[in-house]
């Protein structure tokens, strides 16, 4: 049961609603939630103080079963990573890595990207299974997915192994990444 049902208008409690899209379907039992869309199916494990309820059917609820201070930051929490699992399962992600510096390149085979950038060997990194990735060309890698933590991660993975460097630019950034270049010394 819900706290603060009543005066939902009047709530914090009414900004955390969830449109839910009528090709997907959501399944909610013992603190887990399941979404099923056409890409796949997500599950998350809520906290014991968060309870997900329908408000109607094309609208999801999330509110506090014991109000406190941690409860409460729970939620936004909670709603958008719920949101994040809707978006997957019927659209996906995609994070688009650059790599900018000469004789830096990437191949794919199967789930294994190649990098040379500018190091003594190659760099070969394993993918997760549910990460597809493409490289439109030498120099970008393209990576799609329906969790968005993960695609996150393996960007970040990828980007840390040779991050772009302040003087000239040179590494692996993101698509949009803007880049400051220092001024080099001047005698």
């Amino acid at each position: 049961m819900c706290l603060n049902t009543k005066n939902i208008a009047e709530s914090y409690i009414y900004k955390t609603m969830i449109s839910i899209p009528s090709i997907i379907t959501i399944k909610v039992k013992d603190y887990r939630i399941s979404v099923r869309g056409a890409l796949g199916t997500l599950t998350y494990k809520l906290h014991e103080s968060i309870d997900v309820q329908f408000y109607d059917t094309s609208t999801l609820l999330i509110c506090i079963n014991n109000f406190d201070v941690k409860n409460k930051a729970l939620i936004g929490t909670t709603r958008a990573l719920i949101n994040g699992m809707i978006t997957g399962v019927t659209t996906g992600f995609t994070k688009k890595l650059q790599l900018i510096g000469i004789g830096y390149r990437v191949f794919i085979q199967e789930n294994v990207i190649n990098l040379i950038i500018g190091l003594s060997h190659s760099v070969n990194y394993i993918l997760p299974m549910d990460i597809t990735v493409t490289c439109p060309s030498q120099t970008e890698i393209v990576l799609k997915g329906m969790n968005k933590q993960l695609i996150g991660q393996v960007a970040a993975d990828l980007r840390a192994l040779r991050p772009p460097e302040p003087f000239k630019g040179k590494g692996i950034r993101y698509i949009d990444e803007i880049v400051h270049i220092k001024n080099t010394k001047k005698k």
